[in-house]
């Protein structure tokens, strides 16, 4: 008996080509995710900017205001996820330093043909500097990294927004994977392993000898009271 065909859903063909259409616009990754017991480190140089064939004016307002955005939104991130870090004159070679690295590339529609005006390529990557584990021979540590071409035209957005919001978006990843990687007492009570077997273990070993206590004291209190 032959099988007749599956139909395909027109929605599933779009939604493909719309994925497919993403994958190659953009990319982004995200490798080395172990901060276990890393303390961040930021210092002035914790921001790098990049901008290539940018008029002058353009460039020199930009890479101030980049600067500025870039580390205000991290440290925001880091302040309000209550991820551990410090603040050093320098933090060249630390484990735990932190690295906001953002470049810009203006295409210049007379050697970019194709991208029109007002067209640009940028990267937005964020790195830390981790310690090297005790069990393995990798390294502790984080990095990810976006990006794609932009257009200004017709969004009538500037490229430093989108810059500095990619820049936030891996700010949070970070400290998303901090917390991942250094829970508090109450979430090593919650999450399963050996810490939370113990720690239950314990909880009620004491119980159980708290509860003998009390009968012990409750016959002896009734003993007395008949005699």
């Amino acid at each position: 008996m032959r099988r007749s065909a599956c139909p395909v859903s027109p929605s599933l063909v779009l939604w493909l080509m719309a994925a497919l259409w993403l994958s190659s616009a953009g990319a982004h990754g995200e490798a080395n995710a172990d901060l276990r017991g890393v303390t961040l480190c930021v210092d002035e140089q914790a921001v790098q900017v990049e901008l290539e064939d940018l008029p002058a004016s353009r460039a020199a307002s930009a890479r101030a205001q980049l600067v500025a955005s870039l580390g205000q939104r991290l440290t925001t991130a880091l302040e309000q996820d209550r991820v551990r870090y410090q603040r050093r004159p320098s933090c060249a070679g630390q484990v735990g330093q932190t690295q906001v690295q953002a470049s810009v590339r203006y295409l210049d529609p007379r050697s970019y043909i194709g991208y029109g005006q007002q067209t640009y390529s940028y990267t937005v990557s964020l790195k830390v500097n981790g310690a090297a584990a005790t069990s393995t021979d990798q390294k502790r540590g984080f990095s990810s990294g976006w990006s794609e071409l932009y257009s200004e035209t017709g969004t009538r957005r500037p490229f430093e927004a989108v810059v500095t919001e990619w820049g936030e978006e891996q700010a949070r990843d970070l400290t998303a994977v901090w917390r991942r990687d250094n829970p508090t007492l109450i979430q090593h009570l919650i999450l399963p392993g050996l810490l939370r077997s113990l720690l239950l273990a314990t909880a009620f070993a004491v119980i159980l000898s708290s509860s003998g206590v009390l009968i012990v004291l409750s016959r002896r209190t009734r003993f007395k009271s008949a005699v």
